[in-house]
């Protein structure tokens, strides 16, 4: 589903970049005749072109590079959104030199506190394990908590070689990896670990299975420890 979606911005771009394909423009393919005249068409289709190209460059990073991947496609998205907001202003047919520096001003303002707040997004994040008397709480970063009953675990597991698959539901940034996850070997499980670590606990119940490591191989063996005493 995610090479379709990136094959049609490939082929949106290359129809913008021809000068062609204004009606794909929000905004403008609703506005006015007399709005409309207020814009050079081919160049704010290329101009719009160009945006989608970077984004596109963006999409296709996801595939090609899957480690930092996600992070380039971020960076393009925001790069091809800075290019269409201000590069609009400059298919205008009479340009304001005063409105064109504000609306620029207000793009590049935009741009930074958006990329700020990404990339803020993406390198934060954290994974806590809280011991009670009955049962363990696992909680991570912008996903929601898990409850497991001692009596519940049927087995505990280090393991310093694992696949976590693919995340279904939850966070994966360059600090954490947390929420519903799937591979070959468990089907859909809960995750909750960081993201470089190299051994995870796995914990088994009768229903359900969870994987969690700490932020280094000591405090994982910690964890381990703890679950397996």
């Amino acid at each position: 589903m995610g090479l379709v979606i990136s094959i049609i911005f490939l082929i949106i771009s290359i129809l913008l970049l021809m000068g062609k394909g204004s009606f794909l423009i929000a905004g403008y393919n609703t506005a006015s005749e007399k709005e409309k005249a207020k814009y050079n068409e081919k160049k704010l289709c290329r101009i719009v072109g160009l945006g989608f190209l970077v984004m596109t460059c963006g999409l296709f990073s996801l595939f090609m590079l899957k480690d930092i991947g996600l992070y380039i496609m971020i960076g393009t998205f925001i790069v091809g959104m800075a290019i269409i907001f201000i590069g609009s202003e400059y298919a205008s047919v009479e340009r304001n030199q005063k409105k064109t520096k504000m609306s620029i001003g207000i793009g590049v303002l935009i741009t930074v506190i958006l990329g700020a707040f990404i990339m803020g997004v993406m390198f934060i994040g954290d994974i806590d394990i809280e011991y009670n008397d009955d049962c363990v709480q696992l909680s991570g970063t912008f996903v929601s908590s898990s409850k497991i009953d001692y009596d519940d675990i049927l087995k505990v597991e280090y393991c310093n070689d694992f696949d976590i698959g693919r995340k279904k539901n939850g966070i994966n940034n360059a600090v954490v990896e947390a929420g519903r996850y799937y591979n070959d070997e468990f089907g859909n499980y809960h995750l909750y670990a960081y993201t470089h670590s190299s051994h995870y606990v796995i914990i088994y119940t009768e229903n359900e299975i969870f994987v969690v490591s700490g932020e280094n191989e000591k405090q994982t063996q910690n964890i381990y420890n703890q679950l397996s005493s």
